[in-house]
């Protein structure tokens, strides 16, 4: 049997000191493990994926079942790990869950992963994390509902991920794009894309310092559940795939990368090329590599916004943080939309537009300094 007296004093031991180690944590759970159900089937899935895998899938389930990394108050900077049944969620937050919770969390979720090795398809997709996840102890664990008024953390709201597309296919094109089994030529730069660009704004809340919940760098599936910038583990590995996907429709994009992964069906559906959804320029694949590569501190043309921004709760697939909300977005882009919606912003330069032909003005009227092109604009800014 589990010596759970053990291990719940081994989490909170953890999550105490001053920086988190899940090596020595592993350690510890696997002792207090013992000779339980729990403890044998960790050891088969080692048997039939290897140690790396095993450990990978005991750190991930440990991290998954009994631990949250919440914002640290007041000053809303960093995150620091803890369990779901410390007191700051003790009074009526929905992710705080009782230690039996979580261990019977982390019980169903071993069990679950035992139940996948006769699953050529499954052990490839945990295969591809151990070695290719961009989140650490990244797990195709997710919950069925958003909770507010109940536990959100909870047996009964725990949702495996395995034959969900949109997740498959996010797993697939990342592990394609960054290894050796895609082009070679172009690991660095999908690496350094994946790392710098798309895994924060996929995964991970923006600084909120307003409103009842402040959030920065959490993860979204972590935050209060009543917070607007909330959303379910899947949403956000469909919106890694579809910033992929745009980007792999750029202008410019090599057209025999972009046919290997059409050939592979790695790609969801996207217009080619891809364009700025507010000024409706086409983005162009070689700048984006040149900003990669050469990055301008406090300065990027290729950024990611939300078409219709995130101020009420929303789980529909065009208001919340969801891939039919979301894309790649200009710097002029982003500033002309500013907090307005999409379908706003178009209006607005519709009303622009008319205006200016209404009055005889010509919309390239004025010195030339004033009448410079926005790309002429940025290399002056950029020095070039």
């Amino acid at each position: 049997m589990t010596d759970q007296a053990s291990l719940k004093e081994a989490l909170e031991e953890a999550v105490a000191k001053e920086r988190f180690d899940m090596h020595a944590l592993s350690l510890k759970a696997l002792s207090a493990l013992g000779g339980s159900s729990a403890s044998k089937k960790y050891f088969n899935i080692e048997t039939h994926l290897g140690q790396r895998v095993s450990n990978y899938v005991l750190d991930s389930l440990l991290r998954a079942s009994f631990l949250i990394e919440i914002v640290k108050t007041p000053k809303i900077e960093t995150t620091k790990m803890e369990v779901h049944w410390a007191n700051r969620l003790a009074n009526g937050d929905p992710r705080y869950a009782r230690f039996e919770d979580c261990l019977q969390i982390f019980e169903e979720g071993i069990a679950a992963v035992e139940d996948l090795l006769d699953n050529a398809e499954r052990c490839g997709l945990l295969r591809l994390l151990t070695t290719r996840h961009y989140l650490p102890y990244e797990l195709p664990f997710d919950y069925h509902r958003r909770e507010i008024t109940k536990p959100i953390h909870h047996p009964s709201n725990m949702l495996w991920l395995w034959d969900h597309e949109g997740v498959k296919r996010a797993i697939k094109l990342r592990a394609y794009l960054t290894s050796s089994i895609g082009d070679p030529h172009y690991i660095s730069l999908f690496s350094k894309a994946y790392l710098d660009k798309i895994k924060i704004k996929t995964y991970l809340t923006d600084r909120v310092l307003t409103g009842e919940h402040k959030t920065n760098r959490e993860k979204r599936w972590e935050v209060h559940p009543a917070s607007v910038h909330f959303a379910f583990r899947r949403n956000c590995m469909e919106i890694e795939h579809q910033l992929v996907t745009q980007l792999c429709s750029f202008e410019g994009f090599p057209l025999g990368l972009r046919q290997k992964l059409e050939n592979a069906r790695l790609l969801g559906p996207c217009e080619i090329p891809y364009r700025c959804p507010a000024t409706l320029d086409p983005l162009r694949f070689d700048q984006f590599v040149a900003e990669i590569f050469h990055p301008t501190h406090g300065k990027s043309d290729f950024q990611v916004g939300h078409l219709n921004p995130l101020k009420t709760i929303n789980d529909g697939p065009q208001a919340g943080h969801t891939f039919l909300n979301i894309g790649w977005i200009s710097a002029h882009g982003n500033r002309i939309q500013g907090s307005l919606t999409l379908g706003q912003t178009r209006k607005l330069l519709g009303r622009i537009v008319r205006n200016y032909n209404g009055l005889n003005i010509p919309l390239e009227a004025g010195t030339e300094e004033e009448t410079r092109s926005p790309e002429e604009t940025l290399e002056s800014e950029n020095g070039l």
